[in-house]
């Protein structure tokens, strides 16, 4: 079976982390890849849990907004990721 992808978006805090992403193999969207208003650098992609937790461990922030199979819902939700883990028993 298939490991579970979750639509996410991945923060750093400089441009050298979110370039050291590309190094990671992660399935990541590079045109969403943007320098926010406050100075941080964020990307989209699909990740698995355990993706996410790894980027989390390095250091890096990671916003889940739902799994991928429900993508085809109007409107994603976004959540904490420590209170997503903590719901999902983590």
């Amino acid at each position: 079976m298939r490991e579970r992808r979750y639509f996410t978006t991945v923060v750093a805090r400089t441009s050298q982390l979110l370039r050291d992403l590309a190094e990671e193999g992660l399935d990541l969207f590079q045109a969403t890849a943007k320098e926010t208003e406050d100075g941080r650098f964020t990307i989209e992609g699909l990740l698995t849990i355990e993706e996410v937790q790894r980027l989390v461990d390095e250091g890096y922030e990671v916003v889940v907004h739902e799994e991928a199979s429900k993508r085809a819902r109007a409107q994603t939700e976004k959540i904490d990721i420590g209170q997503w883990l903590e719901g999902m028993g983590a």
